[in-house]
């Protein structure tokens, strides 16, 4: 019994090894013919093609189909929860222009108010001129711009620059046609501003980065992350209460500031090309004629 059992065991070992030697070129063949099969162009041999291909094609549409449906099912559950995530976000926000908007209409009542009261004088409407940027140096030292205005577009040194979230710039020079704009990031800019809800006084300094810093702020001046800066109009450059940015950091480096736009992406600018009391610059003051 034992010598039987070993050669039975010899006798399955080898037909194991041998239809595993076979097996790959059984594979190989029957690839062959069927690429084969599929190159004839005989009319019988397309039936038969056309056959196999009516018989599997319900085969796989049945083997494919719960796939199918749970792919289906997961893309549906994924869509409704963006969905559902969207509209909270955009309740939200509607709620906030909801609030916003009433606190606008409050401000504009409130002004409207003083200004009949007091009998405060309006500062003359700002004139814009619209431009394109023709060029950008995109230095990593030199944060300015051209434009295609200047004097003969009313433009003059000092115009404040805007996009369409607030200021980016102003004028350092100005053609008869063209004029170069010195960025708010640029190292060399220094802007007087204030905190817009504190109107605490401060310089705003370009430092070639994305975000700029307060400089030259008052002790304990109790500024947070989220106030948003204002020009404050000292030196009668630049017209007062243009946006600037919100402080978005406060620590070693000081209180940094981001720009309310992405200056490298702006295309076209406003220059408020409005006429400033050189007393305002130069603090002397000069008397009426006598009558």
């Amino acid at each position: 019994m034992t010598r039987r059992s070993r050669k039975d065991t010899f006798q399955a070992m080898t037909i194991r090894s041998l239809a595993l030697r076979l097996t790959p070129a059984a594979l190989i063949l029957f690839s062959l013919t069927l690429m084969i099969f599929y190159k004839i162009d005989s009319l019988p041999v397309e039936r038969l093609r056309v056959a196999m291909t009516d018989f599997m094609a319900p085969v796989m549409s049945a083997v494919s189909k719960p796939f199918a449906t749970v792919g289906d099912s997961v893309g549906g559950i994924r869509t409704m929860r963006e969905l559902k995530a969207e509209n909270i976000r955009l309740s939200e926000d509607n709620a906030k222009l909801q609030r916003w908007y009433e606190a606008a209409l409050k401000l504009q009542a409130e002004n409207q108010s003083f200004r009949e009261l007091l009998n405060v004088k309006a500062d003359p409407a700002l004139v814009f001129v619209t431009a394109r940027i023709i060029s950008d140096p995109g230095g990593a030292f030199v944060k300015s711009v051209l434009l295609p205005v200047g004097s003969g577009h009313n433009v003059t040194k000092g115009n404040a620059v805007m996009s369409g979230h607030g200021l980016i710039g102003r004028v350092v020079e100005a053609g008869s046609q063209s004029s170069r704009v010195l960025l708010i990031t640029d190292l060399n800019s220094r802007i007087p501003v204030m905190v817009q809800d504190t109107r605490t006084r401060a310089i705003l300094a370009g430092r070639n980065t994305d975000l700029l810093r307060l400089e030259r702020l008052p002790i304990d001046s109790g500024l947070s992350v989220g106030q948003r800066i204002v020009t404050s109009g000292d030196g009668g450059q630049l017209p007062p209460d243009i946006p600037i940015g919100t402080i978005v950091d406060i620590g070693p480096q000081g209180v940094l500031v981001r720009p309310l736009t992405v200056i490298e992406k702006v295309t076209y600018v406003q220059v408020i090309n409005t006429s400033v009391d050189p007393a305002l610059a130069t603090g002397a003051l000069q008397s009426a004629p006598s009558p």
